[in-house]
């Protein structure tokens, strides 16, 4: 018991410092259940990062960010991968994400964000990477005539028995996949 509430008792009518402690068990009560209310909304809205088709993740932006933006972003440990004469690659293979440069872009630009497990990731519109189906995808992109390609964004999936499921998000320019020949 704190001091200042003992000599409060002490020196206040006895009933009043009922009262006072009645109504602040129902306060204590309605705050604590406010919060817990705010703090699973918070983790809920939290437990995916969102990607934006043509724009990027966490921060990285298609056509703008640098390979330097992203080792200040996710750290200078990452894989690196030459793919042929064309592309640079940085993995973050711990965290299911890569990004892609042009080999001749001196400026090291980003043109491609790919998520992959372990991300966990939800488009603007819906599609939660390792959870959406193919079917899903279709419903709220719509059916496009170049597989599951979208404007500033494509989707690749996995067959699990009946089930396909996406298994991989890439973020591009809106204007499609940058040519790095």
């Amino acid at each position: 018991m704190a001091l200042g509430m003992h000599s409060i008792r002490k020196r206040g009518n006895s009933k009043l410092n009922g009262m006072l402690v009645t109504r602040s068990k129902p306060l204590i009560l309605t705050l604590s259940i406010g919060l817990s209310v705010l703090i699973a909304a918070a983790q809920s809205s939290a437990r995916y990062a969102p990607i934006t088709d043509g724009l990027g993740i966490n921060g990285i932006v298609v056509g703008k960010s640098t390979s330097k933006d992203v080792i200040k972003k996710f750290g200078p440990v990452y894989r690196w991968e030459v793919n042929k004469k064309w592309s640079y690659q940085m993995t973050y293979d711990w965290l299911g994400l890569s990004f892609y440069m042009c080999q001749r872009d001196k400026d090291e630009v980003i043109f491609l964000i790919e998520t992959k497990a372990p991300f966990k990731g939800k488009t603007s519109k819906g599609v939660i990477l390792g959870q959406s189906t193919l079917e899903d995808t279709e419903k709220l992109y719509g059916k496009s005539k170049d597989g599951l390609e979208y404007p500033g964004i494509n989707f690749y999936y996995n067959k699990y028995g009946n089930r396909k499921i996406i298994s991989e998000i890439d973020i591009l320019e809106k204007n499609g996949i940058r040519q790095c020949g």
